[in-house]
């Protein structure tokens, strides 16, 4: 099994494990039960999207962390390597500074990509990788 799919299938696992503690959540709350209030901090639709965009946002972040600044080739380079090497563009993950997109070329809009771009988080971005960090704290630091 490549290492993609393996992410793919672990990241499964953990969108399971997600829903299954929200379904655990809400027929205990059914029961009168107190629940555990730390895993309910985001409801399942924004816990599986920071599990599904979690850990691309954080190598990004992590990246711009170490070296300062980042290009659309060293993005290009991180998600060929989570994703696979036929990864080309992940245009669902780009958008402008104000969007819900992760990452925004910091070039005028319309100018033609090019890998020396500089790239930056969105808000949403970092909100969305400090939220996965917080949730897989040692797998964070690497």
């Amino acid at each position: 099994m490549e290492k993609h799919e393996i992410r793919e299938t672990l990241a499964l696992v953990r969108q399971m494990q997600v829903l299954a503690k929200d379904v655990e959540a809400r027929l205990s709350l059914a029961l009168g039960e107190e629940i555990d209030t730390a895993g309910a901090r985001l409801d399942s639709r924004e816990t599986l999207r920071v599990e599904r965009f979690g850990e691309v946002a954080h190598r990004h972040l992590k990246a711009i962390e170490d070296n300062g600044r980042m290009t659309l080739g060293e993005s290009l380079a991180i998600r060929r390597q989570m994703f696979g090497d036929k990864v080309q563009s992940t245009a669902n993950l780009f958008g402008t500074a104000e969007s819900g997109a992760l990452f925004y070329r910091k070039t005028p809009y319309g100018k033609t990509r090019h890998d020396s771009d500089e790239i930056a988080l969105t808000e949403e971005g970092e909100r969305i990788a400090r939220l996965w960090r917080d949730a897989h704290g040692a797998d964070a630091a690497n």
